[in-house]
């Protein structure tokens, strides 16, 4: 097994680029041709003699994520900075602080005009989608698995941790792709790959009466189905649904830190899994710049879809209980009804579903409502149960002081988790996280219990510094999950902190739903593309004449959005250096009026037949649900307050067929059916 600690040295010659690592692979390095970008294995001593002139350049990283092809040719996305955050038994988790992506690209390869100006736009978009602080990796960890299915996969003799990875979590797949067709299932060449999950990870030591053990709680974020909130929504052909994360909480007596007096403890790991994903059907929420956006449903096309992601999931986890949290009323009530009619259609012994209307049974902060749900879930969590293993130690009654002093038991695991929890809302973030926090705390007391670290009568509540480590972690991961799918922190998270409803978290709640419909509605569009691109649901075709990014605004529409600034610079002007001196005098107020006026009537504007080309809207893949941007009659002219003052039949009379495909609003459809 490789070291916990691993380097690659990168060096650029004139038409090849080598890679060679540390450790592990001593007689083999990776060969890039900068012409072609094809990668292949060598063998140490071929590399010696075919360059033996020094390198134009050379880059020290601590792993590769990957290749990646844009128009002028293959980038390396290098690891060139790691933080270790803890450890998992005895295995180093680190999580990527840095990265850089370095051309590999000939010199002589360039692109000009407006392929120059994509290529800056493909960079700017990995950058960013790289940026984010919630990658993590393990060089003698398969980190994508959780620790029953790593068991199984040891069991089955696995190698390289890329041959045992699980696809689902492996999120650098597209990326590695080169890497992994380099190594062709070679150990060695093996250590080239590095899989990388998205999502969070904390590691904690936890004291509890002389008795020291970690508490661990990783989150992996699904790669084949990932994007921002209002694009990515439900299932796709394949069963794969938008923001599937599975959350395994472990206990660790492993752990080097770890120690008790206990033999029976000694070597002990136990975890329990539970799963998130939105609501398996064929479903969007699309963007119309209202605070609510236009919720669309087609049950009968998504009988396939949810078949196949159910059936996937009983496949993974054995049997599934699936929590859906959503409104019985309202907005939400169709996803609820539609969920609930496919569930009853799927006929399996190994799938079970409970509808719980959140914010209904806990309204008004009645928070401990909660435990209605978690009493109605107690009977298939005893059943499920959680995974246990023993590792052997050299030392009985003493945690693993080394690596090298724990052994792999040869009995099997103790006991597997024979199903799982998928808990769901609307966006598979809040009320999700409460209610998975929750459950995780019930299965912890349980595992504590059983293993003789809390007596019978034992709870979290009594134990402070345990409570509070809890309600961290747990905030934290609400956080991170949230920060990748709808680009702010968690709502409710004051709960999951301190275990009540507060005012304050109410506010802060509040500012986080405005700042989501800020980014749904103008930011997110390019956050998606930035997501395609890294994880290959776009990939780039050079040479191929047409800009995914061309401007389809139309001068109108620019027209107005200019309007618009011009409008709020006179406020501000205003606002700082009114007429007269004076903020109420009747000369500021007509002056504010009158551009208040005019911002009033530019958005009257834009919402009735502009907003398909001023929200943001993802470039790379498109959306079956953005609606066609509509163009003037250029043989008429259209002057604004015509535009605004006209009657809906005046204004269909003076548009061509283009603009009757206008954004399909509620009004707009009403009238179509009174017509």
């Amino acid at each position: 097994m490789v070291t916990a600690q691993q380097s690659y040295k990168i060096s650029f010659y004139q038409s090849t680029v080598t890679i060679e690592a540390a450790r592990g692979a001593t007689d083999e390095h990776l060969l890039i041709d900068r012409s072609s970008g094809t990668v292949k294995a060598v063998s140490t001593t071929d590399t010696v003699n075919a360059f033996s002139a020094a390198p134009q350049r050379t880059i020290t990283a601590h792993g590769i994520m990957g290749i990646i092809n844009l128009q002028r040719g293959p980038y390396i996305i290098l690891i060139t900075g790691r933080e270790a955050v803890g450890s998992v038994g005895t295995s180093t988790v680190y999580r990527v602080s840095e990265t850089k992506i370095v051309k590999v690209a000939a010199d002589n390869r360039v692109v000009q005009g407006f392929d120059a100006v994509d290529e800056a736009t493909y960079l700017r978009l990995l950058e960013s989608a790289l940026a984010v602080k919630s990658f993590y990796f393990s060089y003698d960890m398969d980190l994508t698995s959780s620790l029953e299915r790593q068991q199984q996969k040891k069991q089955a003799g696995g190698q390289s941790l890329y041959t045992t990875a699980n696809d689902e979590f492996f999120f650098n797949r597209y990326l590695a792709e080169p890497l992994i067709a380099a190594a062709g299932g070679s150990q060695k060449a093996g250590v080239f790959v590095l899989p990388v999950i998205h999502g969070f990870f904390a590691c904690k030591q936890v004291m509890i009466r002389g008795t020291a053990f970690n508490y661990v709680l990783i989150t992996r974020r699904g790669r084949k189905r990932q994007g921002t909130r209002y694009f990515s929504r439900g299932a796709d052909e394949d069963g794969n649904v938008s923001n599937f994360a599975e959350t395994e909480q472990i206990v660790d007596f492993v752990a080097l830190n770890a120690s008790t007096s206990d033999p029976d403890l000694a070597g002990v790991q136990m975890s329990y899994v539970q799963v998130r994903g939105s609501i398996p059907l064929l479903w969007a929420q699309v963007i119309n710049m209202r605070y609510v956006p236009v919720l669309k449903v087609d049950i009968e096309a998504s009988r396939e879809r949810f078949n196949k992601h159910i059936t996937r999931l009983i496949s993974m986890y054995n049997e599934v209980v699936s929590v859906n949290l959503v409104n019985k009323v309202k907005y939400e009530k169709p996803m609820g009804d539609a969920f609930a009619r496919l569930s009853n259609d799927f006929k399996s012994p190994h799938y079970h579903y409970t509808h719980f209307d959140f914010h209904k049974e806990c309204s008004k902060m009645r928070w401990e409502r909660i435990s209605i749900l978690l009493d109605e879930l107690a009977e298939y969590d005893t059943r499920f149960g959680y995974f246990k293993m023993k590792h052997d130690v050299k030392a009985p009654g003493q945690a693993a002081a080394s690596a090298s002093s724990v052994e792999e038991s040869t009995a099997g695991p103790l006991q597997l988790q024979v199903g799982v929890m998928r808990t769901n809302c609307m966006d598979c973030l809040d009320r999700t996280n409460v209610v998975q926090s929750e459950l995780a705390r019930a299965i912890l007391t349980r595992q504590l219990r059983e293993v003789g670290v809390f007596s019978d009568t034992d709870a979290i509540a009594i134990f402070p510094g345990l409570q509070s480590m809890l309600n961290n972690v747990w905030a934290d991961n609400a956080d991170a999950v949230s920060c990748a799918y709808s680009g702010t922190g968690a709502l409710k998270t004051d709960f999951t902190r301190t275990g009540k409803r507060t005012k304050m978290g109410a506010l802060q709640d509040g500012r986080n739903s405005v700042e989501r419909y800020v980014r749904g509605n103008f930011f997110d569009g390019e956050r998606q593309d930035a997501i395609d691109l890294l994880l290959g649901a776009y990939r780039v075709q050079a040479g191929s004449g047409s800009s995914p990014f061309a401007d389809e605004q139309t001068l109108e529409g620019k027209a107005l959005l200019g309007t618009v600034y011009v409008c709020l610079f006179m406020l501000v002007y205003a606002f700082f250096y009114p007429r007269d001196g004076r903020w109420f005098s009747l000369s500021n107020v007509v002056f504010t009026s009158s551009w208040m006026l005019v911002l009033v009537l530019v958005f009257v504007a834009v919402k009735g037949s502009h907003t398909a080309e001023l929200l943001n809207w993802p470039r790379l893949v498109a959306n079956p649900n953005r609606p066609a941007v509509m163009h003037a009659n250029s043989a008429l002219t259209l002057p604004l307050l015509d535009r605004l003052l006209s009657s809906p039949e005046k204004k269909a009379a003076l548009r061509s067929d283009d603009m009757k495909k206008a954004w399909p609003t509620e009004k707009k459809s009403t009238e179509k059916k009174l017509a």
